[in-house]
């Protein structure tokens, strides 16, 4: 042991800032919301002390009227999010794969939603959504497919999908660049024996392109449904969860649960049940990228 701690001294020394800095960060909240999960933590109605409670808060989370629907809506957000940004950074990806005058910088231009920074995005899209002075209302109406202005953030039924809008917005850019580089891997060769054999476009793409696509659509997937989990500050932003709890999706349901009813022992315990979740498909993540590089 001493002599492999002498030979990679230097090494540990670089990484020790990392350790340190995911230590402080990362683990130790973590473990402090998970001691919180067990302990009573209600500001409102001190008992002096953090007194030990078991699973008490778990239940306490679960028994939420709001729970339930909390859960319904992120699966909702989650679902059409994922699908939604995949299949259209998957259509993008295809035609800038193609060869036509101006590709680099169109491939620039379609980074500008992924670069740009979550809340200066949400803030413009509030504007745009505006039911007096919002350019979609204005351009919806030129259409003829609305008679009215409508409130698309003040409205408990298009509240959720104008968000899920802005994260489709906002999202795909990444499954765009990641299936474009997939598609670039992939040999001419097969494209070229799928003609000489008669394929049409539509089965190149169905038995060539989506085939060797495969390994990196599932990283791209589960990193979506990972990222869209733990997702905040779009839906807090354009809506803070609201009208009517219409868009409160499970992270906006501790945020309230903690900072609004003061009940820090539930949100703990209501984050460590989304930890849950996320670490399942984290793992199923790691167990794909490592099949893929086998």
């Amino acid at each position: 042991m001493k002599a492999h701690i002498r030979n990679y001294a230097t090494a540990y020394l670089f990484v020790s800032p990392l350790l340190v800095a995911v230590s402080v960060f990362l683990l130790y909240p973590i473990l402090k919301a998970a001691i919180m999960s067990f302990q009573y933590w209600y500001l409102t109605k001190p008992v002096g002390g953090n007194p030990f409670v078991g699973f008490q808060n778990y239940y306490e989370v679960i028994r939420y009227d709001y729970f339930t629907s909390s859960i319904f809506i992120t699966i909702a957000y989650i679902v059409v999010t994922v699908i939604a940004r995949f299949a259209l950074g998957l259509g993008v990806a295809v035609l800038l794969n193609q060869d036509f005058r101006g590709k680099s910088l169109v491939r620039a231009l379609v980074i500008i939603p992924w670069a740009v920074p979550e809340v200066v995005a949400c803030l413009v899209f509030i504007l745009m959504f505006d039911h007096q002075y919002g350019i979609i209302n204005e351009f919806l109406m030129k259409l003829h497919l609305l008679t009215s202005p409508v409130a698309f953030l003040g409205d408990s039924d298009t509240a959720l999908g104008a968000a899920m809008l802005v994260n489709v917005w906002k999202g795909f850019p990444f499954v765009a660049i990641m299936l474009l580089a997939g598609l670039q891997s992939i040999p001419k060769e097969l494209y070229e024996a799928a003609k000489v054999d008669g394929a049409s476009t539509w089965r190149q793409f169905r038995y060539v392109t989506l085939p060797m696509l495969k390994p990196v659509s599932v990283i791209v997937f589960l990193l979506l449904v990972i990222w869209t989990i733990k997702d905040f500050a779009i839906v807090y932003v354009l809506t803070g969860g609201g009208p009517s709890r219409a868009t409160e999706i499970f992270t906006i349901f501790i945020y309230n649960t903690a900072f609004k009813n003061f009940q820090f022992g539930e949100a703990a315990a209501a984050g460590m049940l989304v930890m849950l979740v996320s670490t399942v498909f984290t793992i199923l993540y790691f167990k794909a990228t490592k099949g893929a590089e086998n």
